[in-house]
């Protein structure tokens, strides 16, 4: 494992293009082993994921990419499917039982269960792509899919919804651009 901010963050790239290579169980179940640590609100955890590890299953998950998507997913070998779990808060009384447990979460407004929801796996979110460079993995996340079409076919009866999708694995080098310019602190912070 490489933890340097190297690894993590000024030498990775998204890319948008695989070798096509499988990720094994044991790399798969790694990632997790570090993504799970992610601070989350009362420790809600309310990320799912959906390895994608099969050229089956690639090809489904293309299919539910949008046009400009398609190629990029059918050259990965391995994705992740990241959703939020609207019933996230079933598991509190083994996520956080040194807390009160809720009685009334099962009744928050959906925007409410949504938002918490969603904020809190978008945070594991980045543990994931950091915990995957940080074994060694290049990711490619990506938007541009059928939300409809992946929940239909890939969560079955449950109430997660879609959020993004990570491609796994090595990824062309040759096929990046120079990285794009980022906004200035100047620009993006305030110091009050």
């Amino acid at each position: 494992m490489d933890f340097s901010k190297e690894s993590i963050f000024t030498d990775a790239r998204s890319h948008k293009k695989f070798g096509g290579d499988q990720l094994s169980e044991k790399d798969i179940r790694a990632i997790y082993e570090l993504t799970k640590l992610a601070p989350t609100a009362n420790n809600s955890c309310p990320l799912r994921i959906v390895f994608v590890n099969t050229a089956e299953s690639i090809e489904q998950l293309a299919k539910c990419a949008l046009d400009f998507n398609q190629e990029k997913t059918r050259t990965a070998g391995s994705a992740a499917i990241l959703a939020y779990d609207l019933d996230f808060h079933t598991k509190f009384t083994t996520l956080a039982p040194h807390m009160k447990q809720p009685t009334v979460h099962s009744g928050w407004p959906v925007d409410r269960l949504e938002r918490y929801a969603l904020a809190n796996a978008n945070l594991q979110i980045g543990f994931l792509i950091a915990a995957a460079r940080a074994l060694g993995f290049d990711c490619g996340p990506m938007g541009g899919f059928d939300s409809k079409a992946v929940e239909s076919h890939f969560f079955g009866d449950t109430r997660w919804k879609f959020n993004c999708v990570v491609l796994l694995g090595r990824g062309d080098d040759q096929a990046l651009r120079p990285r794009a310019p980022r906004l200035a602190f100047e620009d993006a912070c305030r110091i009050t």
